[in-house]
């Protein structure tokens, strides 16, 4: 059985579950504009009389939309009579930190095999015989010059029903999905939702999808039992008596009351199933939508009231309005990375190493030193600007491992340390700026170039897990290049990086990808 979450991105649910794969959110900046909420439940309800239950949830309770998944729940925790492979629900929130306009916000929370059981063992009262009250008093039978006393309840309790449930499903839902999402389009907040179930079966019997159901299911026929049938073996007689003779006696005395009385009765046991496809709410900038609600009862006792996938949007105070992003060049180099200290790039130039990063504005003024990871040794030193950037120079190293794997380069303030960067790589940056709106970019793809020669594909950084592609265009026949694109609107600042394929060695016809580093650019 396969159950998969495809709308948001968010998982692969597969007989079990595999993955709740979420892309890792980006903090807003504390004066980030209000954006989207959302919220997911895979599994919400009572079950009997214990108290309510919502064993996987995510982003409960926040303010925001974030990416978030619910905790793997212990299933065998769930209260019986309910089973389930798979219990799950995430939430994901796409597009810049600063630009509500550009975000979408998405919910799922769902379930996967869940099955709603009668058991001999579960709490609940079953309906009771009707028994004639002629057989529920003594008898009292003449012996001659004795008595005997016949109680027929033990014998009358041996032909009953043992009042104990089947061990049966009265309902099986192989999948129960809710989907919720909320992006601006057209300068309106936009919400969607929609519920996916598949595989309704009662007492096994397979049932329409997308239809209300509403059944009542037997799990014990009524019966229709005559005394005749009762046996003295499971009577108490009272004295007992142990002569075949006297009993027989006493039966033949007590058979035409047997054969007079009415017959027991004892009513169907029935369970009730309700079924109804999810439903969806939208009021006051709020998304609701549900999967599917379920109640089920045995003898008029309820058992499991349940709603199966639960995914909320909300964009309560968002403002599909594009507002100028306020973030620098420096600051979105260290937008999609925990580290508070980056190198941007470092490529040979004029006879010597140019290295360039970004580091958090609380280091501003601090010292960088750079490390040469070949020796360990700091070869260069950088004042952090105000800005966050900073920017230095250091001697070529020797020829001899110049073009190796060993020349590497690390910034370090205290205890920040930055990614080591390679020296020489097969596709640079040279020069990125910005003037009347445009953004130029010059670099070279080191040879031998592919034959031919393989496009450049330059990409735009939209969010931390979100590219476009901005252009694509040839290198000289040297490798170099310079292009010319529009920059984005709204924005302080851009990230880009570029890619193509080389061959390895010009003996090599195999042509192998190469990419320049992300480089950022102030908007002019």
């Amino acid at each position: 059985m396969s159950f998969r979450f495809t709308r948001p991105r968010l998982a692969c649910l597969t007989g079990s579950l595999t993955a709740l794969a979420l892309t890792c959110a980006v903090p807003a900046p504390a004066s980030a504009a209000a954006t989207f909420n959302c919220d997911a439940s895979a599994l919400r309800g009572t079950v009997l009389s214990a108290p309510a239950i919502e064993p996987a949830t995510a982003n409960r309770g926040q303010d925001a939309c974030h990416t978030a998944s619910g905790p793997i729940p212990d299933l065998s925790a769930l209260p019986l009579p309910l089973g389930a492979s798979v219990l799950a629900a995430g939430t994901t929130l796409d597009g810049p930190a600063d630009r509500p306009d550009l975000q979408t916000a998405s919910a799922v929370g769902g379930v996967a095999d869940l099955t709603v059981r009668a058991l001999p063992d579960l709490p609940i009262q079953l309906p009771t015989a009707q028994i004639p009250a002629q057989l529920l008093q003594p008898i009292t039978v003449p012996l001659g010059l004795t008595t005997v006393t016949v109680d027929l309840k033990p014998a009358i309790a041996a032909l009953l029903p043992n009042g104990k449930l089947p061990s049966v499903d009265l309902l099986r839902v192989q999948a129960a999905t809710a989907y919720a999402s909320a992006k601006c389009q057209g300068g309106t907040p936009q919400l969607s939702g929609n519920g996916q179930v598949t595989g309704i079966s009662l007492l096994g019997v397979a049932q329409p999808i997308g239809q209300a159901i509403d059944q009542n299911l037997s799990l014990i026929d009524t019966q229709s039992i005559s005394p005749s049938s009762i046996s003295l073996a499971n009577a108490t007689i009272t004295p007992s008596i142990v002569d075949p003779l006297l009993l027989q006696t006493v039966q033949d005395f007590i058979k035409p009351i047997l054969d007079a009385a009415p017959n027991i009765e004892i009513p169907a046991t029935l369970a009730h199933v309700k079924v109804t496809p999810g439903g969806q709410t939208n009021a006051n900038g709020k998304l609701t939508q549900r999967a599917l609600e379920v109640q089920v009862s045995i003898a008029g006792q309820s058992v499991a009231d349940l709603v199966l996938g639960e995914a909320s949007v909300s964009t309560a105070g968002v403002s599909c309005t594009p507002q100028t992003s306020v973030l620098s060049s420096s600051e979105l180099m260290l937008q999609c990375t925990k580290r508070r200290l980056v190198l941007i790039d470092v490529l040979e130039q004029r006879g010597r190493v140019k290295l360039l990063g970004a580091a958090d504005r609380a280091l501003a003024g601090k010292t960088v030193d750079i490390v040469f990871s070949a020796t360990g040794k700091v070869v260069a030193h950088a004042k952090v600007q105000s800005d966050g950037g900073f920017a230095t120079t250091a001697t070529l190293p020797a020829r001899s491992i110049r073009f190796t794997n060993r020349a590497r380069y690390q910034a370090v303030v205290g205890k920040e340390r930055s990614l080591r960067l390679k020296l020489h790589r097969r596709m640079v940056v040279s020069g990125l700026t910005s003037k009347a709106g445009k953004v130029t970019i010059a670099g070279r793809v080191l040879l031998p170039l592919g034959k031919p020669a393989r496009t450049i594909i330059l990409k735009r950084r939209v969010s931390c897990s979100k590219t476009e592609v901005v252009k694509r265009f040839k290198p000289a026949r040297d490798g170099s290049f310079r292009v010319t694109v529009a920059g984005p609107t709204g924005q302080a600042a851009a990230v880009y990086r570029m890619q193509t394929s080389v061959r390895k060695t010009t003996r090599n016809p195999k042509s192998y990808p190469t990419f320049t580093l992300p480089r950022a650019v102030e908007l002019r």
